[in-house]
């Protein structure tokens, strides 16, 4: 099997795409730009005020589409700033410059946060780029290896409290996403500390109405809801939960909640030594992506090439 990474790599190199960076002068994001570059697998353009040699740098005093991209900016967000000028001011921020550059069609995909918070980095692209049409809710995922095997792990980094209809969407959303980087056969866990009704707390409903949700139309996937972990992964305790209504085997876990899923994937790294890649954002109108601030070069070349990916899926 092919490692997911390589994968990655391999189908960057097809068509390098053109990828900025808000944090240019960070170093860890210098060092992965140059690694990116050097290995042929995208185009990094880093928003930074020298210049590096062989690099694409930019800033905003001096871009030649820095008018057009404010004009835009404001016209889309009015309501938000009293006047161009306060716009303009607000596009001076490198997250904010980037996020444009990205809307406009100036770059393909974006990834910040090495210095910023993820507060800070999700507010530029949802200000700038926006939800895909068909999105509700922007959510995020891990991807989680662990030996041979690859999942993902959401929400576990944007929503603290998702609605039942929040779950679904989030769950559809990631079953797309991995569909788009591991491939077909992606099978949904809507998590709980209930198993299909053995529990008639609060929180159990709201995942039981959340796979209500996801029966009401035909799906290309298959999914459970509510379901416990160990029911959810092993089959010999799926039979003895469910009757046989489930076989075990999910690659795809949808965590009730943000204290949850952020638990959760932390304990699977730390105890069981998986590695963990992301957030990757899921929901936004053109591939944006958050990376924490104690993040490293190699962690900054994953999740680059993970919006990379996103950027053939936009096609």
């Amino acid at each position: 099997m092919l490692d997911i990474l390589e994968k990655l790599r391999f189908e960057a190199k097809k068509s390098p795409r053109r990828i900025i960076f808000p944090e240019g002068s960070d170093e860890r994001v210098v060092a992965a730009a140059r690694a990116l570059l050097r290995e042929k697998l995208l185009v990094p353009v880093l928003v930074r005020a020298d210049a590096l040699p062989g690099i694409e740098c930019v800033r905003p005093g001096n871009d030649s589409e820095f008018d057009a991209l404010t004009d835009a900016f404001y016209s889309a967000n009015a309501k938000k700033y009293d006047s161009r000028d306060q716009a303009a001011e607000a596009l001076n921020s490198p997250l904010f410059f980037a996020a444009m550059k990205l809307k406009t069609g100036s770059v393909d995909g974006f990834v910040g946060g090495a210095s910023s918070s993820t507060a800070d980095t999700v507010r530029a692209l949802l200000r700038c780029v926006g939800l895909k049409k068909e999105a509700k809710i922007l959510s995020s995922f891990f991807l989680m290896i662990l030996n041979e095997r690859n999942m993902l792990f959401a929400d576990c980094a944007i929503i603290p409290a998702p609605t039942s209809e929040q779950l679904a969407d989030i769950a559809l959303q990631t079953a797309r996403s991995y569909k788009t980087f591991i491939g077909d056969g992606a099978k949904v866990a809507l998590l709980s500390f209930s198993t299909l009704g053995s529990a008639t707390a609060l929180s159990p409903a709201k995942v039981r109405r959340a796979w209500e949700i996801l029966k009401s139309e035909k799906r290309d996937f298959e999914f459970i809801g509510e379901i416990q972990a160990d029911a959810a992964l092993v089959p010999e305790i799926a039979m003895k939960k469910t009757g046989g209504e489930w076989k075990g085997g999910a690659n795809v876990l949808i965590f009730p909640d943000l204290n949850s899923g952020n638990i959760g994937y932390k304990l699977v790294e730390r105890l069981a030594g998986a590695s963990a890649i992301g957030p990757v954002l899921q929901g936004l109108d053109k591939p944006g992506n958050d990376l924490s601030r104690g993040c490293s070069e190699y962690d900054i070349i994953n999740v680059a090439l993970f919006t990379a990916t996103q950027c053939g899926e936009n096609n």
